[in-house]
């Protein structure tokens, strides 16, 4: 049952709406009315495929670097349980949960397949809103007898206001000079200058952080409406900090065409924006934990 789960912040009116089939967020609305989130029109919602738009989670791995398991993992494709939400003066909340044992899709062949002697996890996203911002915090705990390596991501879909995207007046990201961008279409590599990043062509281009830099802040110019958010995230493995990437990513016009999940025009509308951590060089070894944060800040 994908039925969504609402989870409202009555003291300012700020909402969030869930589906239980990949724990995916797919709007939030902060106490001024207004939506962060781009959902995709043709998005299934039925539990039939991931949701194109929201915040899909990606885990254990970004694209797919290993062919034996389908891409971004399993996270964003299976059914969690949903805790009990609550609602105070500060915020509101709830937690999904989700166990290796309850993956039924996209396990891949790999160390994942069956969980007897292979890789074992359990995984707890936590959301929390208030009136102009959504916290997002995912904990993956090692459960199994064996450590793993892993990728993971929040592929936060924004909403462009005013079909805006590919006006740079008002849709750029700023706060990625000094990182090394990798694209991933070109497969080019230099350092981000001082400027915005915007979109003129098809994007799809990871943004390392350099000089032992883990915090990731980045503000999103999201609209004709002069909205922004701004992006705040970090990550720890074990208690250690460990550096977040950033992922931006845009199909623009070919690549729209090519998505049956995804309107031709839609391009004009979103923008990716994705907190990752993708190049850990170490693995997670059993019983310990990595935590992971996103807090998008209306402005």
């Amino acid at each position: 049952n994908n039925e969504p789960v609402v989870i409202k912040h009555s003291a300012s009116g700020a909402c969030v709406t869930v589906h239980p089939f990949g724990a995916t967020i797919t709007s939030y609305i902060n106490a001024k009315g207004h939506e962060t989130l781009f959902l995709s029109k043709l998005a299934k919602l039925n539990g039939s495929k991931a949701t194109r738009g929201g915040i899909p989670l990606v885990f254990p791995q970004f694209g797919q670097p290993n062919k034996d398991m389908p891409q971004h993992g399993f996270l964003r494709n299976n059914y969690w349980v949903a805790g009990q939400c609550y609602d105070n003066e500060d915020e509101a909340g709830c937690d999904f949960t989700l166990s290796l044992k309850d993956v039924v899709n996209a396990r891949g062949e790999g160390i994942w397949k069956d969980g007897d002697g292979g890789a074992d996890c359990s995984v707890v996203l936590s959301i929390k809103i208030a009136s102009d911002s959504l916290t997002t915090i995912l904990t993956i705990e090692n459960t199994g007898a064996g450590a793993f390596d892993y990728q993971t991501l929040f592929h936060t879909y924004y909403k462009i206001h005013g079909s805006t995207a590919l006006d740079n007046k008002y849709c750029s990201v700023s706060g990625l000079s000094g990182y090394k961008v990798f694209d991933q279409l070109t497969k080019e590599e230099w350092i981000q200058g001082d400027e915005d990043v915007v979109i003129d062509r098809e994007v799809d281009s990871i943004f390392y952080p350099q000089n032992d830099k883990t915090t990731l802040e980045v503000e999103i110019r999201t609209g004709n409406d002069n909205s922004k958010v701004v992006v705040h995230s970090t990550a720890a493995a074990d208690g250690e900090l460990v550096p977040v990437s950033a992922v931006v990513w845009n199909p623009y016009i070919e690549k729209s065409k090519k998505m049956e999940d995804f309107g031709d025009e839609e391009y004009h509308d979103m923008l990716c924006v994705e907190p990752g951590v993708l190049d850990l060089k170490e693995k997670l070894n059993p019983g310990k934990k990595f935590s992971f944060l996103q807090r998008i800040s209306t402005v």
